[in-house]
């Protein structure tokens, strides 16, 4: 590959690369803004993770079973077992994926060049990246501080139990963090595709002049994208249906409590889980718009009908874009955008008014603030 003569996609991402670095969710080292192929010690790193939460499952199946709590014990061991399983895609990435990591920086970056030499060159902005990395860094450690105080009088074994808690939680939280990272980068690439390059193309479909973009340079551009959000897809769609599971049952959990003991602190993690969530599904709907916005453009800005020797170029060109119209799935069981909010929304509504009206048991629901995470 040659040279980039851009910056580096991820040139401003450094912090938060390396702090994804140490959670095991990436074993890429970067290099001017690019991922790169890292030593085996950086995979093994991020194996161990994977070893880390199992064993720690391991000792909460067995805090649960020695806490006598048989009411209460299969619906915590469903519910822990689910944030966990949502956990392992992550690491399990870093660990035995990182040539895709590899594959997507240059995705990125061949479309980067490429822009550059059609005279259009760009520069990412980070504010929704920041801005979620700001709010959930404020909201872990003020948490953590609540705990911590609570637990210091309770001994040592306590302190190191929350402690592991808050470490599974962190992790959990940015694992949502490095997906939406890599759709930030994708949606603003699209969108630079949409908002400058297409505007500008020609009608020509084949120009002599150096300067003149053709709907071949668009469909190029397209592709390289696409490619990238497929990648993007294949790695990280069966990561965030875990992930959807496992709030959407942490969820209606909370809510229940709330119901019944009207609790300050489970009012603040329902609202970080809708957060991180309505936050995760807004970067799978605006990177999808963006794809699939490029095709109405080219229709407008694009070649010619008038011309009889642009018709069928224009035909090949439109055939292409509806072939390639985009959705994120969670591993082809659903479209991931914010149309699924609605269905959910009626689903925790209806669940909300079975635990109530239908006799549910309270008992099964009374220590469930003991096991939940942040």
């Amino acid at each position: 590959m040659t040279k980039s003569i851009a910056t580096g996609p991820f040139q401003n991402l450094k912090f938060v690369i390396i702090l994804n670095k140490l959670l095991g969710l990436l074993s890429c080292k970067l290099v001017n803004g690019r991922f790169k192929e890292n030593s085996v010690w950086h995979r093994g790193y991020c194996a161990l993770w994977l070893l880390f939460h199992c064993l720690y499952s391991v000792y909460f199946y067995l805090t649960m079973y020695t806490a006598k709590a048989e009411e209460l014990f299969i619906l915590a061991i469903v519910r822990y077992s689910a944030y966990i399983f949502s956990l392992l895609p992550y690491n399990y990435l870093g660990a035995f994926r990182s040539q895709d990591f590899i594959t997507f920086s240059e995705k990125l970056e061949a479309y980067d060049d490429k822009a550059t030499t059609l005279g259009h060159q760009r520069k990412d902005k980070h504010i929704f990246t920041w801005l979620y990395f700001a709010y959930t860094l404020s909201t872990l450690f003020s948490k953590t501080y609540i705990i911590m105080n609570n637990s210091i009088p309770q001994g040592t074994v306590i302190i190191l139990r929350q402690m592991f808690r808050i470490i599974s939680t962190i992790s959990g939280t940015y694992c949502i963090f490095i997906s939406a990272i890599f759709l930030d980068l994708i949606r603003q690439r699209f969108r630079h595709l949409n908002e400058v390059i297409v505007p500008h193309v020609s009608e020509l479909p084949v120009t002599g002049s150096k300067d003149e973009i053709t709907v071949y340079d668009v469909r190029y551009l397209h592709g390289v994208l696409i490619d990238s959000a497929e990648l993007i897809n294949r790695m990280y769609g069966i990561g965030t249906l875990l992930t959807f599971g496992s709030i959407l049952l942490d969820f209606i959990s909370l809510i229940y409590i709330f119901v019944t003991n009207d609790r300050v602190d489970v009012t603040i993690t329902m609202l970080d889980l809708l957060f991180q969530t309505i936050y995760l599904f807004a970067m799978y709907h605006f990177a999808a718009y963006e794809a699939n916005r490029v095709e109405r453009l080219v229709l407008k800005y694009g070649l010619s009908f008038k011309n009889s020797k642009c018709r069928m170029d224009k035909i090949e060109m439109m055939l292409y874009f509806y072939h390639k119209r985009f959705t994120f799935t969670a591993a082809e069981f659903f479209v991931l955008d914010l149309t699924i909010l609605l269905p959910v929304s009626r689903l925790i509504c209806h669940t909300i008014i079975l635990m109530k009206y239908n006799s549910i048991n309270p008992h099964y629901f009374r220590l469930l603030p003991r096991y939940q995470h942040i």
